[in-house]
């Protein structure tokens, strides 16, 4: 039975960024490994989620469970679990999240609903997309439909490698496994750009753990929810983050992938992440040259300290 009646009464607002202000989520990869992760640990500690907004170097969740500190532990244990993987991926060592993850405690559908409109609208707010329900990772579009950015799959229609992929994903969530990056890449192998786009979908439906009911109910309606979230946009709701952090620009980070994957000199994006320094100073330098993005963002996204002076 979903715990509808405590969300109402109660919900607690996440806020957990980078370490050092940099990116974490590079890739489908990093995105997809911390849902699945997130969604198999918040029904195994009985915790309920209103919302999850995956962002460039942080994240916000909205989440009630029986008490704080059943939603600390289950931050603890999510955030660790995918740091791991993340530095088994890239081969590096370090903290991925800041030690600390903010959190307030909100109460009545009121101050809930504010907070929901502020998470479903940060993708938004950093120029992602011009609507809350556009953009794949608020995963708000999931809410009545279980295939929003890809073609419906037909199963007698599908190919042998894109069954294949369904079945490993299907085998995994039986088993309420999350996706590590081997799997992931195994399970995209083969498969051509609409089948990605297809498997994505159905990864993020099989393991979906958002209580979209218990959020629509704060509303008269689903519509009239996100009707209030759209008339919302650039609200300035009284949240603890920098202006910058707000309200920034994103698509900056579409172009330094764009641009660095473009030059030829990289295997995969992530490999600019276990550069040495100088080669990172390097590299900040040709791609402001070639961007014109200030240095501070690019410093962000190679996770390159900016010194003095320069």
């Amino acid at each position: 039975m979903k715990n509808t009646e405590l969300t109402m009464k109660k919900a607690v607002h996440v806020y957990q960024r980078s370490a050092d202000w940099g990116v974490i989520f590079y890739t489908i990869q990093d995105l997809l490994v911390y849902f699945t992760i997130f969604c198999v640990f918040a029904r195994r500690y009985g915790v309920q989620v209103l919302g999850l907004a995956l962002m460039y170097n942080h994240l916000h969740q909205l989440l009630s469970a029986s008490s704080r500190k059943d939603i600390e532990a289950f931050v603890a244990v999510i955030s660790a679990l995918f740091a791991r993987y993340f530095n088994i991926d890239v081969e590096r060592e370090g903290a991925v999240f800041h030690k600390a993850f903010g959190s307030a405690v909100v109460y009545g559908d009121k101050n809930i609903r504010t907070i929901a409109g502020y998470l479903y609208n940060n993708h938004t707010n950093k120029k992602l997309c011009d609507k809350a329900e556009e953009v794949r990772w608020n995963f708000l579009a999931y809410a009545h439909n279980d295939h929003p950015f890809s073609e419906p799959i037909i199963l007698n229609k599908a190919s042998k490698r894109l069954r294949k992929a369904l079945k490993m994903v299907d085998s995994f969530r039986a088993r309420e496994q999350y996706l590590g990056y081997g799997a992931i890449n195994t399970i995209f192998s083969k498969l051509n750009t609409t089948e990605k786009e297809q498997i994505i979908d159905y990864i993020i439906s099989k393991y979906n753990c958002i209580d979209y009911e218990a959020l629509e109910g704060l509303y008269r309606s689903f519509d009239e929810m996100i009707y209030s979230f759209n008339a919302n946009t650039f609200n300035e709701y009284e949240i603890k983050e920098g202006r910058e952090e707000k309200y920034g620009d994103d698509r900056v980070y579409k172009s330094l992938a764009f641009t660095i994957m473009t030059t030829g000199k990289y295997k995969r994006l992530k490999d600019i992440l276990v550069l040495p320094d100088d080669e990172k100073n390097k590299l900040a330098i040709e791609l402001q040259a070639a961007t014109g993005i200030p240095i501070s963002k690019i410093a962000a996204y190679l996770h390159l300290e900016i010194r003095s002076g320069a």
